[in-house]
């Protein structure tokens, strides 16, 4: 339990926003005048809907990976990542999980993804819809400065 706890907290730190100024440097940059970003990214998937048995189930599963994002600097972004995920324990299978994700305003993503769990009998194959929460670590997020202190809030200011 404890292993767990803190894993979910190094993910979480993971998918914190991060300015792609920094980033841009040594992992990835911007081209087309900053409307296409390149740089690594975090994920979090929260549900996965297994293909092969049809059932939904939920949990937290950290993963990162590299990809590109159209319009980083606005709420409509959209992207394409490749993502890799491991769970590794002595008590439960070790498994890892290649996949592809979508990623929309910057933080939600929805993908498809290939889980590979190591058995004693053999290995199991089967892949999963993806569900959950990640960030980009290229782009900012300026905009949500910008929502938030923009002419609506400034409307609503007393």
């Amino acid at each position: 339990m404890k292993r767990a706890l803190l894993t979910v907290l190094a993910c979480a730190a993971l998918v914190l926003p991060v300015s792609a100024r920094a980033a841009d440097s040594q992992f990835g940059g911007c081209f087309a005048g900053g409307q296409l970003c390149a740089g690594p990214s975090a994920t979090i998937t929260v549900g996965e809907f297994n293909l092969a048995t049809q059932k939904f189930s939920g949990g937290v599963s950290p993963g990162i990976g590299y990809g590109v994002t159209y319009a980083p600097d606005c709420w409509y972004a959209v992207g394409l990542a490749g993502y890799l995920a491991f769970s590794v324990g002595g008590s439960q299978p070790n498994s890892a999980r290649p996949a592809l994700m979508l990623s929309f305003a910057n933080y939600l993503r929805v993908g498809a993804g290939l889980s590979v769990t190591e058995r004693d009998v053999g290995t199991l194959r089967q892949w999963s819809l993806l569900f959950g929460v990640g960030a980009d670590f290229g782009g900012t997020t300026s905009y949500l400065g910008e929502q938030t202190n923009g002419p609506l809030a400034q409307r609503m200011a007393p």
